[in-house]
């Protein structure tokens, strides 16, 4: 570590890995090996401008999840990763706590499931992770007229995106009833599914085939990047954006279901705070007086008002307010962030009835009958007040939550 400012102005400290500022939320002793490795590398890149380190950063391809990266004229495919456009939506509404009891929590959440699809597809892509009848996404009907074409395998992807707007999906996507002592919230997590990973691969492999061409040096093949001088980096940021509005359009449909499973079990009821916030997607920004592309991914952008972030579905999560930080890169954490692989937490809790344990908690869990969700439980997942302690000078808690009942795939 090179330097550190007092608390009060920022909580962060600079890692010393190369000649740019690599600024990180979360201590140095608490950064994984693997995930340190990840951004070192990124200090390396040829275009790279700036690093910030989120408190729930861990490993992922190419670059941690929890982490923003500034570059000067490139994208880097895999440093907005698979999920483009993955996000949240939070609604509050004026539906009182008490009348949020179990049995109307789980009726809720039983009917929010048989509305949406959750889980992954089979093999035909039908099934538990997708809807059995086309359902016409507009995104992707204008994808498909404005670039489909363009691409390998265009049709293909875009008759599995009208299968699978509006569907959960599994790992950590959710749909979750929550309270803040007062009301009952919604709050879902999902993204753009295979479309934002078609997108990721074929760009991904496109950028390997440019660094390669132009001699350009990349510390990791998952860093290779593409010039937003040349057709196809800018053609990346178009489709990476398509991405971004099919997930939107994925998640106000998912939003609008269950929010007619909510009133289905409780009556009318009227919404407040209702927020979206993206976490992986790429953006021009000028910061420090400099153009750069802003890469967040598992992160959020700041200084506009709310944002979303979860801890996990046994633990608290919280709506608060996005602080603009230089330092940062206006980013903040988008989550708890996993502190043990899906194997490692099934070894270490072999024999655990996670849904016994979380209806103790008075949490109620609803999944696909071969799925028991114990990848997804709280051990999984770094402490969320630490998280937002780490990271006071770039998220201000508005409200604090609790589960009452989740749904996954």
């Amino acid at each position: 570590m090179r330097q550190s400012i007092a608390t009060g102005t920022t909580t962060a400290r600079e890692l010393g890995l190369g000649t740019i500022p690599v600024w990180s939320w979360l201590p140095a002793a608490e950064i994984e090996s693997g995930a340190l490795e990840q951004i070192t590398n990124l200090a390396k890149l040829p275009s790279a401008v700036h690093v910030a380190v989120m408190p729930d950063c861990h490993v992922g391809y190419g670059m941690p999840i929890g982490a923003a990266l500034g570059t000067k004229d490139t994208v880097v495919p895999y440093a907005v990763g698979v999920d483009i456009g993955c996000g949240m939506i939070a609604v509050q509404t004026d539906i009182p706590h008490d009348a949020a009891n179990v049995d109307r929590v789980r009726a809720t959440l039983l009917r929010i499931y048989e509305l949406v699809p959750v889980g992954q597809p089979t093999k035909a892509d039908r099934g538990s992770g997708s809807f059995s009848e086309r359902q016409d996404s507009k995104v992707m009907r204008r994808w498909t007229n404005d670039r489909a074409s363009r691409l390998p395998k265009g049709s293909e992807v875009s008759e599995r995106g009208d299968h699978q707007v509006g569907t959960l999906g599994g790992g950590n996507h959710f749909i979750e009833l929550q309270t803040d002592g007062k009301t009952l919230w919604l709050m879902l997590h999902t993204g753009s599914r295979a479309f934002g990973k078609f997108i990721c691969d074929r760009y991904h492999e496109t950028a390997l085939r440019w660094c390669e061409r132009y001699y350009a040096p990349i510390p990791h093949k998952e860093l290779a990047f593409l010039s937003l001088d040349t057709d196809d980096g800018r053609d990346y940021l178009i489709d990476m954006g398509f991405a971004m509005r099919f997930a939107e359009e994925s998640r106000k449909r998912i939003r609008d279901r269950s929010l007619s499973a909510i009133e289905e079990t409780f009556g009318a009821f009227t919404v407040g705070i209702d927020i979206e916030t993206h976490h992986n997607f790429a953006a021009r920004e000028k910061h420090m007086g400099k153009d750069v592309v802003v890469h967040r991914k598992g992160a959020v952008k700041t200084g506009e008002g709310l944002v979303t972030i979860p801890g996990s579905m046994q633990t608290g999560s919280y709506i608060a307010e996005g602080i603009a930080n230089r330092l940062a890169l206006d980013t903040c954490s988008h989550g708890a962030g996993r502190k043990l692989g899906r194997g490692a937490v099934r070894r270490a809790n072999v024999g655990v009835d996670i849904r016994s344990e979380m209806e103790a908690e008075g949490v109620i869990l609803v999944c696909p009958p071969e799925s028991d969700a114990l990848d997804e439980a709280g051990r999984a997942y770094k402490d969320i007040e630490s998280v937002m302690a780490y990271q006071s000078d770039l998220a201000r808690p508005v409200h604090s939550l609790r589960p009452l009942g989740v749904v996954k795939g």
